[in-house]
């Protein structure tokens, strides 16, 4: 018995990756890219649509209204979140 083919455009899925680059500012930059992902061998595109950049933010405490949220793994498996505010670039450059 053989293996079963796959069906083109089923073994692919599209991911959305969100970064937060650290200006010399010290405010962020929200940075989306999109990828393409081989659910069988796991190697992964960029698709064409290129970065997408939001901002500037800046980091604020969980306390505080924030705009966005992300979450991570720490060094100790713990899950971690930070949070940033959208600030205006003219309040950013002060």
């Amino acid at each position: 018995m053989g293996s079963k083919a796959g069906i083109k455009g089923i073994s692919r899925s599209e991911e959305v990756v969100t970064t937060f680059k650290k200006e010399s500012d010290g405010t962020y930059t929200k940075q989306t890219k999109f990828v393409s992902r081989d659910r069988i061998t796991s190697a992964v595109k960029h698709l064409k649509r290129g970065v997408i950049e939001d901002g500037p933010f800046i980091r604020v405490s969980a306390l505080e209204e924030y705009d966005e949220k992300m979450e991570f793994e720490d060094y100790e498996g713990n899950m971690t979140f930070l949070y940033f505010k959208k600030t205006d670039p003219v309040q950013a450059e002060e």
